[in-house]
């Protein structure tokens, strides 16, 4: 019920509801905001509320009823004095106006009929409130008085309040309204700002590539969706940590595995040094040379081997330098004459003048020595290579039958990815392009 209560979906809902009930409500409540201080103000009325100033004046109608004109005349003015903020008059039997006390109208001094009519409507229910009050009634007809005040002494001006009740309720359905806009808004704009630091969470990675943790604003959905990232991440740190651990045993075995293999390697290489002497038949020459290849081949596939696990490892030693290519190409190629002599391979050896390069000069030899092998393995029969030295870029080439379709990317070897790995820590670009008229191995800068 409480994950219920705090659903964002319901938080909405209740703001919905409010709205809806509001409106119903503007209604009474806009009345007594604009009809009550009216109804307070008539306890402080000097001449009572219209009902009593009405009934007052008929009273004194009746009062009058066998009097004559003095003694109307006389009354009137002692109610002029009793009420000093109404203006009266009177009008006698034959239609004359008599006795006009503060009243500013324009009055005939004879009355009609239809005129009386007239004056009769067009002040009824109006402000300032008139009363017409008749003297007498048959042979005792003394005509009739009249009395007007403004409303504000005899209670709220209803007919102003009326006015006022349209613009009062236009102005509460707006407050209403814009306090629903209002409120939508500051709710969307929390759930915004929620899940916009949400997003930035994602987008911010710490030190391990994995994103931070993010502290829980409420028990919403939006919350279900913050613990669901924290665990998320927690799952992330957890495998993160078994993969390193993983990584770590996979190095030491390699490690270790390269260093118990060397040991026999080495063993046996010195003892067919000592029988070689004693081997006197030609095809065992050539049996016993094979095996020498093969521990050659044995030795440097466990030093790629390793190599391979402290790159991955971030652990082989890099000191990068300004090195004259052309120099140290050379330098590489005359370490493989005798190799590319024996198998009656020719090299060729272009240049493009002095280039300078900032990379590991041990690393680029590495690099070389790995794609000569390979070179070797697949472009023997060739018997061709050559090496192009420019301002940025090295290329490598031969006439071979080429590497069979194998990329880089799909792993032709432990020296492939060796030299995938060092191109890209140096930034600097591989591409490999093979086919049967050959391989041309380009190495190119992306400084430039």
């Amino acid at each position: 019920m409480k994950k219920w209560l705090q659903s964002l979906q319901v938080k909405y809902l209740f703001i919905v509801l409010l709205a809806v009930l509001a409106l119903p409500i503007a209604l009474p409540l806009t009345s007594l905001v604009v009809y009550f201080p009216g109804i307070l103000l008539e306890e402080d009325l000097p001449y009572g509320n219209a009902e009593q100033y009405e009934e007052r004046w008929h009273e004194e109608a009746r009062s009058l009823e066998d009097a004559d004109s003095e003694e109307i005349s006389q009354r009137i003015e002692k109610l002029s004095e009793e009420f000093p903020e109404s203006g009266m008059f009177w009008v006698n039997s034959e239609g004359k106006t008599e006795d006009i006390i503060r009243y500013e109208g324009d009055l005939p001094d004879q009355w009609s009929s239809s005129y009386t009519i007239e004056f009769m409507k067009y002040n009824f229910d109006s402000d300032p409130f008139t009363v017409v009050a008749f003297i007498g009634e048959g042979e005792n007809d003394q005509g009739f008085m009249v009395t007007q005040i403004d409303r504000l002494y005899i209670g709220p001006p209803v007919q102003r309040l009326d006015n006022w009740y349209s613009i009062a309720f236009f102005i509460a359905i707006s407050i209403i309204m814009i306090g629903f806009f209002t409120l939508s808004w500051l709710f969307f704009r929390k759930v915004h700002k929620r899940l916009l630091k949400l997003k930035d969470a994602m987008e911010d990675q710490g030190e391990s590539g994995i994103p931070l943790p993010v502290k829980i604003s409420n028990d919403d959905e939006i919350g279900q969706l913050e613990t669901s990232f924290n665990r998320m991440i927690k799952q992330l740190e957890e495998g993160k940590k078994r993969e390193q651990q993983e990584e770590n045993i996979r190095r030491d075995l390699i490690a270790n595995l390269s260093h118990d293999l060397r040991t026999p390697l080495t063993t046996i290489r010195a003892s067919l040094s000592d029988i070689s002497g004693e081997v006197s038949s030609r095809e065992a020459q050539e049996k016993l040379t094979s095996v020498y290849q093969k521990i050659d081949y044995l030795s440097h596939l466990i030093d790629n081997l390793l190599s391979l696990t402290l790159l991955t490892g971030k652990k082989y030693p890099y000191h990068p330098s300004h090195v004259e290519m052309n120099r140290m190409m050379k330098e590489i190629a005359a370490h493989w004459y005798p190799t590319l002599e024996q198998r009656g391979i020719d090299i060729e050896f272009v240049t493009d003048g002095t280039v300078y390069w900032h990379i590991d000069p041990n690393w680029m030899e590495r690099i070389f020595d790995n794609l000569m092998q390979n070179l070797i393995r697949y472009a023997s029969e060739g018997k061709y290579v050559r090496i192009t030295v420019k301002e940025n870029e090295l290329f490598l080439e031969d006439r071979g039958p080429g590497m069979k379709g194998e990329k880089v990317e799909e792993g032709a070897g432990i020296g492939l990815s060796i030299v995938e790995l060092m191109v890209k820590e140096m930034n600097l670009q591989l591409k490999i392009n093979s086919s049967e008229k050959g391989t041309r191995i380009t190495i190119s800068r992306q400084d430039v």
